[in-house]
């Protein structure tokens, strides 16, 4: 998924949490499409998602994790993850983004084969049963994977 198409499907998901963003989302989205066209749209997902979140739900906190490039180990992430459901913990709506989980391991240019497909589906359970471990500690927590 290119970057101006996971700013429009994050956009959708932030705003399907909150009960007043209907008109919020309309003009995000247009404002989203502005800048894809006008060649502004160069945020990090990150900055675009906290911003974002911001305007659907001021008392929201959102976390996003990026695997692009980065090789994906079991004993690396557990830490990681632990670290950030202690950041979600205690809000009321806490919102974890992963993206570009099927690329981890891979180069920018790399083919994603049906074995690393397989993989990414294995890693996705993994860190959905890492996240299990913290559950008493979320009120209410949405995982968005991109």
């Amino acid at each position: 998924m290119d970057k101006n198409a996971k700013f429009r499907f994050l956009n959708a998901m932030l705003a399907s949490g909150s009960p007043f963003a209907n008109d919020i989302c309309a003009d995000a989205s247009q404002g989203i499409e502005l800048a894809i066209k006008m060649g502004d749209a160069n945020s990090s997902l990150e900055n675009f998602a906290k911003k974002m979140l911001r305007l659907y739900d001021s008392q929201a906190h959102i976390e996003v994790i990026d695997f692009q490039g980065e090789f994906f180990d079991p004993l690396f992430v557990f830490a990681r993850i632990s670290e950030i459901a202690k950041r979600l913990s205690g809000y009321e709506r806490a919102i974890l983004v992963i993206t570009s989980l099927e690329r981890a391991g891979i180069s920018e240019n790399g083919r994603l084969s049906k074995k690393r497909k397989l993989q990414s589906e294995e890693n996705m359970e993994l860190l959905e049963s890492i996240l299990l471990r913290y559950q008493t500690a979320f009120e209410n927590l949405e995982i968005i994977f991109v």
